[in-house]
């Protein structure tokens, strides 16, 4: 540890998590590019540890937090760096990113947080009772303590200056990126090959509320034609609310499911989530909210086109790219894979997919990291001391 570095804490709490998936996936992107700067000295936290960098690049390298199992007895205590960094006299000029939930308090000299969404504030029946009175208990304190707030999406950063009057000069918008390994679709196809594959509409996310599958379902009810025309595979972890096999149940749909014109495959890995979404018809994304969308990047990016909900953050990342449905709306929904219907058969639907696929390519971790590098040291690189 050299004198001249600028002491950085960065809280990698989602980074905990078995498998990396969504915030946990944006995190390690983030890591990825901090630990390859020379002029910062990295701390990262995590629940009040010092995880060490050796052990964060393996979590890095595996996309997954096992090796971080433990944590709290291998590792040495938060407040023997803050001493350290005391008696250096680095307190004065030590900054710190928030990647989920931080202190209410300011602790560092400089502090900015990551915001995906503001879904449990302004739609908390989409979430379990618990979590929202957790997430919420003193946000509108971390929020008022942090000195920059780097929101995923334009939506996100609307909603934080709504409901918290936080002034602009404070946000920082740092759109995700895309992350979309071309090589794993292109295997795919390699491997199918021109063998006949039966076609299926994709509805990718965990079975909860917010993901809004009872629509899809609801839609399949009163249009069983579809089911006839393809299969639809719900790929996603069952998270909280009812059961997809109860969802389908109300909807009259059991023996769709037990003959496999709907399937329910549970959480997939990064793998066979490409090769769904390659496979894929279309995509069919009926969230109700929204911090940003991965998904939809991921779609666009592979070439498979996207039937998306048109609520929050949704259309910044799918622009005039895709089909837009309401998602407390059946018909609209009708509307819009009809639409899509109609383009295959016109061949338009092909000018469409390049569109989508030349857009994706202008989301970059690249860009996101800057933005959040830029945020935390509005003034440039600091100069060695």
């Amino acid at each position: 540890m050299t004198s001249s570095r600028t002491p950085l804490v960065v809280d990698i709490g989602p980074l905990r998590e078995a498998y990396y998936t969504g915030i946990p996936n944006v995190v390690a992107e983030i890591c990825d590019r901090l630990i390859e700067e020379d002029w910062l000295d990295l701390y990262f936290d995590l629940d009040g540890k010092w995880i060490e960098t050796s052990v964060l690049r393996r979590c890095l390298a595996a996309r997954s937090g096992s090796a971080l199992a433990g944590a709290g007895d291998r590792f040495r205590p938060a407040a023997d760096f803050r001493k350290m960094l005391a008696d250096q006299g680095k307190l004065d000029r030590t900054v710190a990113l928030y990647t989920d939930h931080r202190p209410a308090q300011k602790l560092w000299a400089r502090e900015g947080k990551i915001v995906y969404d503001l879904s449990m504030v302004l739609a908390p029946e989409c979430h379990p009772e618990g979590s929202v009175q957790m997430y919420t208990s003193d946000l509108a304190e971390q929020i008022a303590s942090s000195d920059v707030l780097f929101c995923i999406s334009r939506s996100t950063a609307r909603d934080v200056e709504w409901v918290f009057g936080v002034k602009p000069d404070r946000i920082k918008v740092a759109l995700l990126g895309n992350n979309v390994e071309l090589a794993k679709p292109d295997r795919m196809r390699d491997m199918i090959a021109g063998r006949p594959v039966e076609p299926y509409l994709l509805v990718l996310g965990s079975i909860e509320p917010r993901k809004n599958a009872a629509l899809v379902l609801k839609w399949l009810a009163g249009r069983p034609e579809v089911l006839k025309e393809m299969r639809v595979v719900f790929a996603g972890r069952q998270a909280w609310g009812d059961d997809f096999r109860l969802l389908a149940e109300r909807n009259g749909l059991e023996t769709a499911l037990s003959t496999g014109r709907i399937v329910f495959t549970g959480y997939v890995d990064d793998r066979l989530k490409a090769a769904l979404l390659t496979g894929a018809a279309a995509l069919v994304y009926p969230s109700i909210f929204e911090g940003f969308g991965l998904p939809l990047l991921e779609a666009m990016s592979i070439g498979t086109p996207v039937l998306s909900s048109v609520s929050t953050s949704m259309p910044e990342v799918v622009g005039d790219c895709g089909y837009y449905f309401d998602p407390f709306d059946v018909a609209s929904l009708d509307r819009a894979y009809e639409a899509l219907k109609a383009d295959r058969l016109s061949g338009a639907v092909e000018a469409v997919v390049d569109k989508a696929r030349e857009r994706a390519q202008t989301f970059s971790y690249d860009k996101t990291y800057a933005v959040i590098l830029g945020g935390l040291f509005p003034s440039g690189r600091p100069r060695p001391i």
